[in-house]
């Protein structure tokens, strides 16, 4: 024996050959995307029940595959998916950023320069939190941060709305 607890020994597939954790698959990518897409739905439809209450105005929602910004008044929340190596969802970190300041403006681009002075609309950052994905399988899936501890998609956007909903309150 080599002593190695069972463990240390990769898994076989039915025929055989050593099969690859969930999160270095090609299936984990596509349960990765719809992660996300369910976080950010998530976010945005928890900051839309928050708005008649808060503020007169409307939240700022921009949204990409891979990124969301929502402006809510003086506050901001930021969920980006940053890509590891080799587009492998295993070395990919989720980033939430809660910020202080206008990240989203309501009426589209407009440079600095033509603008008041550089850095007068910098926007300062509150919260924020690196998660990483963990899973065996789809339906296990959950994010994990540096504390351990993991949170499914609908969990952590109600974590972050709290957040944002306080740095809101905060700001009035």
């Amino acid at each position: 024996m080599n002593g190695g607890s069972p463990t240390d020994t990769p898994a076989l597939g039915r025929d055989g050959f050593e099969r690859q954790p969930f999160l270095a698959t090609h299936r984990a990518l596509a349960a990765c995307n719809r992660e996300l897409g369910r976080l950010m739905d998530e976010v945005i439809d928890r900051v839309g029940a928050l708005a008649p209450a808060a503020l007169a105005e409307k939240p700022v929602v921009r949204q990409l595959p891979e990124r969301c910004i929502v402006q809510f008044g003086p506050v901001a929340l930021t969920l980006a998916w940053l890509r590891g190596g080799m587009g492998s969802v295993a070395e990919g970190e989720l980033l939430v950023i809660v910020w202080r300041g206008i990240v989203a403006r309501p009426n589209g681009f407009k440079p600095e320069r033509l603008g008041s002075a550089a850095g007068a609309h910098a926007a300062t950052s509150l919260w924020e939190q690196v998660l990483h994905p963990a899973a065996e399988t789809e339906a296990d899936w959950s994010w994990r941060g540096t504390d351990g501890d993991g949170c499914s998609s609908v969990e952590l956007a109600a974590r972050c709305v709290g957040q944002l909903h306080s740095a809101l309150e905060a700001a009035a």
